[in-house]
């Protein structure tokens, strides 16, 4: 079977939650985010980072503009309960930022607004991601300054592991946000 992994082409049409993105004269019909969704208009160019849903009667895909989106999406899709429909709906609730937090925070209370989403598979939710992820305060960054910097190096492409790691190895000598940042790309790009 071939996985898809990302795909690149125009806006045909939209169906309820889902686009139609055509490809070399073959439209792939896409789940996506509702930020995608209202975003996008007929005739538009879109890149979608990809997963594919396989079950026994249907393939399914889901689309994300960014790959920290797909990351979460995919951390949602590895709690047990959880699959792509109630991992989207959690996505359209709550921003990825907000998600990060809840999680950090132990606040069950943000997902559990999610469509398809009761207070019980919220909190399971938020223990399982908080012992993959790790929690800012685990990792020693700040939710300041250092967490802006974390934020920065993940909109560079840095996993979130990767700048919580290069952030918490910056010296505390350094006291501004940019230099912080400086020497958090710098550690970064040496452990890739």
């Amino acid at each position: 079977m071939v996985m898809i992994g990302s795909l690149d082409g125009t806006v045909r049409g939209i169906i309820r939650d889902s686009i139609i993105l055509e490809i070399n004269g073959v439209g792939y019909r896409v789940s996506v985010p509702i930020a995608t969704l209202t975003g996008a208009k007929e005739g538009d160019h879109l890149f979608l980072w990809i997963h594919m849903a396989v079950r026994e009667t249907a393939q399914d895909l889901y689309g994300f503009e960014t790959q920290n989106e797909l990351s979460w999406f995919e951390l949602l899709l590895s709690v047990s309960g959880v699959g792509p429909k109630s991992a989207l709906g959690i996505m359209n609730a709550v921003d990825t930022k907000s998600l990060e937090k809840a999680i950090a925070r132990n606040d069950a209370s943000i997902l559990s607004k999610s469509f398809g989403v009761g207070k019980k598979t919220a909190e399971k939710i938020v223990l399982e991601l908080r012992e993959k992820v790790g929690s800012v305060e685990d990792k020693g960054v700040e939710s300041g300054s250092d967490g802006d910097v974390v934020d920065a190096l993940v909109g560079l492409g840095y996993s979130l592991r990767e700048a919580r790691d290069a952030v918490h190895a910056v010296s505390k000598d350094l006291v501004t946000p940019e230099a912080r940042l400086r020497e958090a790309i710098r550690i970064a790009s040496r452990s890739r």
